[in-house]
């Protein structure tokens, strides 16, 4: 058997081992690349997709064949050919920036899944090699087209330069690799999220000083009103005397 796809179909199988729920299962054998090629938003999502039935098995491209034989394999299901509807696969990579061309826009910081891009507004944007996994959702929304996909270490070399390493060893490494890059994601996401309460808070916090405002210069000026109206009054008590 393929030794890449016995790495992965133990990554599912500990994870059942583990006592992980079915989605936790798929989604330990997804690569967490994060790159939503599937058509849903993550791994996760596209896990929970396939554990209800919603979806094919062969949609993730950065898994490759051996990731869609090993989901069949833990799930009893039959093996089905990559859909190339979605994409192809191809060698991991990572993204490097273009030094000389970047205009310091961030477009690539917002769009990383895992955070992997650092710098702010017209400052050179730096890639943080180990953490970015390849997904290319920063390539469409670079304006100059600075950033370049290079090939990253294969799963084997990643894993260890070690000739002879047990696959046991193999798995640890790998499940490390996803790991990271899955709690990533999902800080990546509770900070997006935590962003936007924020936000609304503050939102919330404007338009009641906002109200509480235009509440008093209404008090205000009715008085001002009634005062005026006062004195209109005395005006015309005096001149009828």
């Amino acid at each position: 058997m393929n030794e890449n796809f016995l790495v992965l179909l133990g990554l599912g199988n500990t994870a059942k081992a583990e006592g992980k729920s079915l989605v936790g299962q798929i989604d330990a054998v997804l690569p967490q690349t994060q790159c939503t090629q599937c058509d849903f938003d993550g791994c996760k999502p596209y896990a929970e997709a396939i554990a209800a039935g919603e979806a094919e098995i062969n949609q993730c491209p950065p898994g490759g064949q051996d990731g869609i034989n090993a989901l069949a394999e833990l799930l009893g299901h039959k093996a089905l050919p990559l859909n190339e509807a979605h994409g192809e696969t191809k060698p991991r990579r990572i993204a490097v920036v273009d030094e000389k061309v970047c205009i310091g826009c961030t477009l690539c910081i917002k769009v990383c899944p895992v955070d992997a891009f650092v710098g702010s507004s017209k400052i050179m944007t730096q890639v943080i090699a180990e953490e970015c996994t390849g997904c290319d959702l920063c390539l469409p929304v670079c304006p100059v087209d600075c950033i370049d996909m290079v090939e990253s270490k294969s799963i084997e070399e990643r894993a260890s330069t070690k000739q002879n390493e047990s696959l046991n060893n193999r798995q640890v490494q790998e499940r490390a690799i996803r790991d990271n890059w899955r709690s990533r994601f999902e800080f990546h996401q509770l900070r997006i999220e935590r962003n936007k309460q924020e936000r609304d808070e503050l939102l919330k916090s404007k338009m009641i000083a906002l109200k509480e405002k235009m509440a008093k210069d209404k008090s205000q000026k009715e008085k001002i009103d009634a005062a005026i109206s006062l004195v209109n009054a005395s005006k015309v008590d005096n001149e009828a005397k």
